[in-house]
């Protein structure tokens, strides 16, 4: 176990000084001729050795990438929500929307085990520890690397649909203004995409994508549609509801958004309401067992231990 320790140590070693080696190389090139190259003019003398070799096979993989890289209406069609089930749309509510995220995604949550149960064998057998502790170590290792991927892509969904929520109010007020500005429902989604870049990227992430799928030839309600399942919020899936129906029905759509908004904005401020009401119970399990016995003891400790010194005073003595 020793000698495969310092063979791994080794090889480790020697990767890194080897890339470290071609990174200084890549370096060294000034900085006109990486400007030539960024623009596609020649890059003057070519280097030789293994740089050379090195940045000639990292350009045939870059090419190689850029010709499997799917167009923008691929991409948006991979992005529209009939075309997403499972794997591809929790990832989609994520905000990983990378052309290989589902295949990277399938690799982490079947190698992740793998890697853990490994690590499990390898830290028993170094340790020493005991077969039946090993095989233990080796179940909760493979259960917590099945889980792991999920709980953490679950995780990062809620956080993302918390965001979303707290800023549609926000975003629906710049949208009535926009309209009864003058402005499209296009032109208004835009503005919002802009204005929301930092304080809430993820809902601007999102009308990005409607405006991109529309401008790409998709019908509204199904880019509207398809914004609804590839959020998962509640109050989108509504928004777009009285998107569609304002739209079938042709009623004022700025009366419209303003009513919603409201209604959005008391919603907000009636869950703010309920998570405060809660604190005062949710504070009784911390008071109790952990902040009322320090204080009982502080309290009465010194009444206890002058009746005991009355009572009992040879024994206090």
């Amino acid at each position: 176990m020793i000698l495969f320790l310092s063979i791994s140590i080794f090889l480790a070693t020697a990767i890194g000084s080897i890339g470290l080696y071609l990174w200084l190389e890549a370096r060294k090139e000034s900085l006109p001729q990486r400007f030539k190259e960024v623009v596609g003019e020649e890059a003057g003398a070519p280097r030789s050795g293994i740089a050379a070799s090195a940045g000639e096979w990292l350009g045939k993989l870059r090419k190689q990438f850029a010709a499997k890289a799917p167009t923008e209406i691929e991409l948006v069609e991979m992005l529209s929500g009939k075309e997403l089930t499972g794997g591809r749309l929790l990832l989609n509510q994520a905000g990983i929307r990378a052309a290989g995220a589902h295949y990277a995604y399938l690799v982490v949550r079947w190698a992740f085990p793998l890697v853990l149960v490994v690590l499990a064998v390898v830290y028993g057998k170094v340790t020493g520890v005991a077969s039946k502790s090993i095989l233990l170590m080796v179940l909760v290792a493979g259960i917590a690397g099945f889980l792991l991927p999920d709980f953490m892509l679950r995780w990062k969904i809620r956080k993302r649909q918390e965001e979303i929520t707290d800023s549609l109010p926000d975003a629906l007020d710049l949208l009535v203004v926009c309209v009864e500005a003058g402005l499209g429902l296009n032109a208004a989604f835009i503005k919002i995409t802009e204005e929301f870049q930092l304080s809430s990227p993820a809902l601007s992430e999102e009308f990005d994508v409607v405006n991109r799928e529309m401008v790409a030839g998709k019908p509204r309600q199904e880019a509207l549609r398809a914004l609804s399942e590839r959020s998962g919020v509640e109050d989108v899936k509504s928004l777009v509801a009285m998107l569609i129906q304002t739209e079938k029905l042709g009623t004022s759509l700025a009366q419209s958004l303003r009513v919603h908004s409201d209604s959005l904005r008391l919603r907000r401020r009636q869950k703010a309401e309920e998570t405060a009401a809660k604190t005062t119970i949710k504070l009784v399990f911390p008071l109790v067992f952990l902040m009322f016995p320090a204080l009982f003891i502080v309290i009465l400790g010194p009444g206890v231990i002058q009746i005991i010194n009355i009572l009992y005073p040879v024994a206090a003595k």
